[in-house]
């Protein structure tokens, strides 16, 4: 009989207990936080509440598309300078084509030309200004017969001229640019390609209109 009422009194407390917790249990759910699902979008942390937040694609304006676009087949339109072999004070052979990379001034010339003698004096104030900007080639028409290597060194020191002095001993450049009278002067860009020709003596303000077009 004893056994039975222990048993009995058991049972009641467990009934109970099962009973308590699922009360407090309720309570506990209908007090928890709002889940993130309803958290409004905007609010969502990293999510951008607006399509003007979005970064665009960077596009160039149609009008500067359109100046690059004639710029590159301005340059692709200019010809291609010529390439030929000169010859430094030393006699060493180089080529033109060694000194692309760097805008170009070629000038053919010799000591026998009156009109040539006229516009050194401003090649020489334009190296003196724009040598590191420009490559001047004063290229004397050394043939070895009415002009000689040594006879146009001896004749630009004497005049103290500075610029680089270069030689078509072997003829190649007046061949490649079609020499029948000089002075004759070639702009080149540093892409390689001929910019303008001037034949016939420069005044300084003509000298420097070619080193504007080949410096902008």
């Amino acid at each position: 009989m004893k056994r039975n009422l222990k048993t009995i009194l058991l049972l009641s407390f467990a009934i109970v207990l099962m009973l308590g917790g699922a009360l407090l249990y309720q309570r506990l759910t209908a007090k928890a936080p709002e889940t993130l699902d309803s958290v409004p979008p905007a609010e969502v942390p990293g999510e951008l509440e607006t399509d003007e937040d979005v970064p665009q694609e960077l596009v160039p304006a149609p009008e500067q598309e359109g100046r690059s676009e004639e710029a590159a087949q301005e340059a692709d339109s200019l010809e291609a300078a010529a390439d030929f072999t000169l010859t430094d004070r030393y006699g060493e052979e180089l080529k033109l084509s060694s000194f692309f990379g760097k805008p170009i001034i070629i000038n053919f010339w010799a000591t026998w030309c009156g009109p040539c003698q006229m516009e050194l004096p401003y090649f020489n104030e334009a190296n003196e200004k724009y040598g590191d900007q420009i490559q001047f080639l004063m290229l004397d028409l050394a043939d070895g017969a009415y002009e000689t290597r040594e006879g146009a060194i001896a004749f630009a020191e004497n005049k103290g001229y500075g610029f680089p002095l270069y030689f078509d001993e072997l003829g190649e450049g007046s061949m490649a640019y079609g020499i029948t009278a000089i002075p004759l002067s070639v702009v080149i860009n540093a892409d390689g390609r001929i910019v303008d020709t001037h034949l016939g003596t420069m005044s300084s303000e003509e000298l420097q209109i070619l080193i504007n077009k080949v410096l902008n």
